[in-house]
């Protein structure tokens, strides 16, 4: 077996990987750290649960399953933590198991939907000083208008992060559903939408000159300017997210806000 280490910054995760890669080691495995060197059983992501979602895209691409180790807080995603990799054993990786989780894409102005996201795709204003206004299409025919500060569309994977921060509901993983959470909404009645993942959903700007900025699981992509629209849509792949008894989902959602 060959395993692909990933980690978030060095001077807060290098650490943890090392201890992980030595690990892996003692027990036989070949490991390496560019997922592009060659051919990979699974990828490991040591950190945050940001580590894994910068991670998932290359997973996804290599089509191989990527697996969390949470040396950050509360690392949602992940299949153990940071504590438990002492405690390791030879067998570890055949105690996992296979949970395959949607991804959304997103196409600007009918351009290419080549970025993808396994959270939620963001789309909030640029000025801080202002509100923006947004038409919301669920399969080309609109929906709502939203004075709001953005528009989180999401995954079910995702509805534990931004969007249940943003007052939005959680939605189990092994759903395939889409939610669409506006964010400080200024008409009290408009909350969260909840769509089959089969949905096409657009958000078309205004004409007035307005920004706002395209977020893919927390990066910066892009923006939406006046009369701009953007599609967000289900993504053809899955991501092969490998998870541990242990840590329950349930567990996790008890004591957490965010993803």
């Amino acid at each position: 077996m060959r395993y692909c280490i990933v980690s978030g910054p060095v001077e807060r995760f290098g650490n943890a990987a090392d201890r992980f890669e030595r690990k892996l080691k003692s027990f036989g495995f070949d490991t390496g750290r560019d997922p592009y060197d060659g051919k990979y059983d699974a990828m490991f992501a040591v950190g945050g649960d940001g580590t894994l979602l910068d991670a998932s895209a290359d997973a996804v691409a290599l089509d191989i399953p990527i697996c969390g180790i949470n040396a950050g807080r509360i690392g949602f995603l992940a299949a153990f933590d940071e504590s438990d990799i002492d405690s390791l054993e030879s067998d570890f990786y055949s105690k996992l198991y296979l949970s395959e989780r949607d991804l959304l894409c997103v196409s600007v102005n009918g351009g290419p939907r080549d970025q993808t996201a396994l959270n939620d795709f963001v789309f909030f204003k640029r000025d801080i000083s202002k509100t923006v206004e947004i038409d919301l299409f669920i399969d080309d025919r609109k929906l709502a208008e939203y004075r709001c500060d953005g528009i989180i569309v999401s995954t079910a994977t995702g509805s534990t992060a931004y969007t249940l921060a943003a007052g939005g509901p959680v939605i189990l993983p092994d759903l395939s559903a889409a939610v669409i959470t506006p964010v400080s909404a200024h008409a009290a009645a408009q909350h969260s939408i909840v769509v089959p993942l089969d949905t096409s959903i657009r958000v078309t700007m205004s004409d007035r000159d307005e920004q706002v900025a395209v977020i893919a699981d927390g990066q910066d992509v892009g923006s939406l300017g006046r009369l701009d629209s953007a599609t967000v849509t289900r993504y053809e792949r899955k991501l092969k997210l490998l998870l541990s008894e242990k840590r329950d989902v349930y567990e996790l959602l008890s004591g957490t806000t965010g993803g």
